[in-house]
């Protein structure tokens, strides 16, 4: 075990990649501490990686991805944003609630918090910050509201989790739907009132 965390802190210190500093000192441990086993590693290590990639439900996380990327290129998320600024965009704090509202629907196409804050952010922050929001604010409601996308279906995290606890997919995303509706609510009533106080 000193041989196993005297390498993970090594390699960590020389600056490799984490996943890379993980196998590298799982794999050093076995050769030194199980010889007889060490032949059989590469073998095992591939048949776990093609079993783990075994369960259909997976192969539906490279296409949101996919479809994420697609939109983020094109002019998707821009027009997106027009069409929920033009049934909010009057209301006090009318650009906040459309970043929010914009995250959260976004996140129901990708299912990406990523693709989400790449998509949406790009396209806000510069309107949030010409409006005269502070950046703090800005990037605070870009990032959590971004967030947002993890609950709402087709959510990539609970499909993950779903296939590593073999519990059922479908019941996870109506399960949030609910938290996500309700922390968009949450968020839009205090962009309304931080919009009528602030400015």
């Amino acid at each position: 075990m000193t041989l196993f965390g005297i390498s993970l802190a090594s390699m960590l210190l020389f600056g490799f990649p984490f996943m890379v500093t993980l196998l590298g000192s799982l794999i050093l441990y076995v050769y030194v501490y199980m010889p007889d086993f060490a032949p059989k590693l590469v073998t095992t290590m591939v048949q776990q990686v093609i079993t783990g990639v075994t369960p259909p439900a997976l192969v539906c996380v490279p296409m949101f991805i996919l479809s994420a990327s697609i939109i983020t290129s094109g002019k998707s998320a821009g027009r997106l944003i027009k069409m929920i600024k033009a049934f909010v965009g009057h209301l006090p704090g009318g650009l906040p609630i459309t970043t929010n509202s914009s995250c959260t629907l976004f996140g129901a196409v990708s299912g990406s918090t990523q693709a989400t804050v790449a998509a949406i952010g790009g396209t806000m922050r510069p309107m949030l910050l010409e409006a005269g929001y502070p950046s703090s604010f800005t990037l605070g409601l870009i990032i959590n509201s971004s967030d947002i996308a993890f609950l709402i279906p087709p959510s990539i995290g609970f499909i993950v989790y779903g296939v590593a606890t073999s519990t059922s997919i479908g019941m996870l995303f109506l399960a949030g739907v609910f938290p996500g509706l309700m922390i968009l609510v949450m968020f839009s009533v205090y962009c309304y009132f931080y919009s009528k106080t602030k400015k």
